[in-house]
């Protein structure tokens, strides 16, 4: 008999993930800080693409968006640089 544990697709928790700053390079090899947005899985991995943003108003802008957008909760560990 096969049982299977895992949940339908619909009936995972997902919320938006936005975090950072993290260290980047630009063209130049100049560190920058570099915000994450995502959506996730429980386990905060990535379900999808992960989006990276240099400025941390347009990450912001763009996490909270897509929550409204997909009525998920925010997970935001996020700071201004």
């Amino acid at each position: 008999m096969n049982t299977t544990t895992a949940k339908p697709i619909d009936a995972q928790w997902r919320g938006i993930f936005f975090d950072g700053p993290q260290p980047d390079l630009d063209p130049e090899g100049e560190e920058i800080p570099v915000w994450t947005v995502y959506v996730g899985n429980d386990d905060a991995e990535p379900i999808g693409n992960v989006y990276r943003l240099h400025h941390f108003k347009s990450a912001e802008l763009l996490a909270y968006r897509m929550a409204e957008d997909r009525d998920l909760e925010i997970i935001n560990e996020a700071l201004p640089a």
